[in-house]
């Protein structure tokens, strides 16, 4: 109760006239060398790689998996993903709710029942047919 109250006190008796100044590096007088630049673009990429998820996002590639998969023939298919673990959703949509997982190069049960790029595991569940092989 006490931090509302001066939570409020801070607000009420602020001034109006205080605005918040930008002011770019030229105005500041400051100049970042290339070189900086070049560091800092070294540390955007390194973020980027690091910051991949480590699940198989089956969205992304739902283009490429939109038609019917060539595996309808086989019972088992192994997992070919980007590394990451294949979640596997209740029905065959991104959207769905993941209702388990499956490893990199482990094997798995299929139906033979295919929807819109998406494969059916035995016992239950989706996966993207665009991860299996």
């Amino acid at each position: 109760m006490e931090a509302l109250a001066l939570s409020h006190s801070f607000v009420a008796y602020e001034s109006p006239e205080s605005e918040l100044q930008v002011k770019s590096l030229d105005e500041l007088g400051l100049k970042i060398p290339n070189s900086a630049w070049v560091g800092v673009a070294g540390l955007a990429v390194a973020l980027s790689v690091l910051g991949v998820g480590g699940e198989a996002q089956a969205a992304s590639c739902y283009s490429r998996c939109a038609k019917k998969s060539h595996h309808a023939h086989h019972t088992y298919a192994k997992v070919v993903t980007n590394g990451g673990r294949l979640n596997i959703r209740k029905h065959p949509d991104s959207c769905s709710h993941v209702i388990g997982k499956l490893h990199y190069g482990s094997h798995v049960k299929l139906t033979g029942r295919y929807k819109n790029g998406w494969a059916q595991v035995k016992g239950g569940g989706w996966v993207s047919a665009s991860w299996l092989s």
